[in-house]
């Protein structure tokens, strides 16, 4: 990182440390081009950057901070990476266990989904918790390196309980995804749900309490891989992705997408999408082991499916536009894409499989 990204970072983030609300600073003038290979799917153009970021250890995640800056969850390697769009590593966080999922609020704040282990009175051996941990990265000039992660959620009562989504919304409250083994459905706090917590990381809604657990259609909630939120924060509408629950029930619709819908006094949530109007992202078993969502400013939707070795892209109304997944030549991109992200018309894909970061720069206007 040159000196004059160092300066012109530092000075923008010390002026606007104090906000609680900010506007991401523009460091595009900074980013290396480099040489890229065009592809050609179906009917959209889009760009392959070419080499593959390395050196990370089956990551699960990555998100595009407000800054922008990239950060991946480097999973197996128990920290977070901080790279600038062009890939140079910025730096590496302090140790985070097995770190899956990750978001930033508006406060330049990062929120990590991890574990922790912890030796318990009358335990030959170390537990291991899930956890959420909060990184200020500003009261550190983004010096993540220096940064102490602050464990702000666990259940020290329950060790089976882990975490494995987050969303922030504009005003720095943001969703958490919770999954686990405890699911009946006389169970007010479910392991398997979608809470809303504030600011200072203290619950105020249980969202999906309503959710079932035992159904396969709309409005269930099982075991969740990924979560999202429209990337502008203002709206309360959330994403969520999720696999079979630990008793077996598998949901037909993997990707479901709920918004809050006020008729009078009432407010409740409903599906985004409606079912059977031939809709493709709610076809039946469209997905097999989804484990990234992403959505566009314009509310367009990217999946990546582990399963498929593929990355979905849908427009807002639920169509199918186009996947990476193969190259012109038949050769698979992907052996395992846990996690995607969108910013300035490019797709950035964390495959686990090869523990390599994708980036994909569409041709046409999203």
């Amino acid at each position: 990182m040159n000196l004059r990204l160092v300066a012109s970072f530092v000075f923008i983030v010390v002026l606007l440390a104090a906000c609680d609300q900010i506007t991401s600073p523009n460091i595009s003038q900074f980013i290396v081009k480099r040489d890229t290979v065009a592809v050609v799917l179906a009917e959209t153009s889009y760009v392959q950057i070419s080499s593959p970021w390395i050196g990370f250890n089956h990551p699960q995640a990555i998100i595009i901070g407000r800054e922008p800056l990239v950060y991946v969850a480097d999973t197996d390697n128990d920290r977070v990476v901080m790279l600038d769009l062009s890939g140079v590593v910025i730096g590496y966080s302090q140790k985070i266990k097995h770190p899956v999922a990750l978001a930033e609020d508006y406060r330049l704040n990062l929120l990590v989904c991890a574990e922790f282990d912890t030796l318990l009175a009358g335990h030959p051996a170390p537990t291991t918790f899930g956890a959420v941990y909060r990184l200020d990265l500003v009261s550190q000039m983004h010096m993540i390196a220096s940064v102490v992660p602050k464990r702000v959620i666990w259940d020290p009562s329950d060790s089976t309980r882990r975490y494995t989504g987050v969303a922030t919304l504009y005003d720095n409250t943001y969703y958490l995804a919770r999954t686990g083994p405890k699911n009946a459905s006389t169970n007010l706090d479910r392991d398997d749900a979608v809470l809303l917590f504030s600011k200072t990381d203290s619950i105020l809604d249980r969202v999906t309490n309503g959710f079932s657990a035992d159904g396969t259609g709309l409005f269930t909630v099982h075991y969740l891989t990924a979560l999202a939120t429209m990337p502008t924060g203002k709206s309360t509408e959330f994403l969520y992705a999720q696999m079979p629950s630990n008793a077996g029930i598998n949901p037909t619709w993997k990707v479901q997408w709920y918004r809050k819908v006020t008729a009078g006094q009432t407010t409740n949530w409903e599906s985004r999408y409606r079912t059977g109007v031939g809709i493709d992202v709610m076809s039946d078993n469209r997905f097999t082991n989804p484990r990234g969502l992403a959505v566009d400013p314009s509310g367009n939707l990217f999946v990546a499916d582990a399963g498929a070795d593929s990355v979905f892209r849908f427009t807002s109304q639920g169509m199918s536009v186009f996947s990476i997944g193969k190259s012109k030549d038949g050769r698979n991109y992907f052996v395992e894409p846990y996690g995607v992200a969108f910013a300035d018309k490019t797709v950035y894909v964390v495959d686990r499989g090869s523990s390599g970061i994708f980036r994909f720069k569409l041709s046409i206007d999203l």
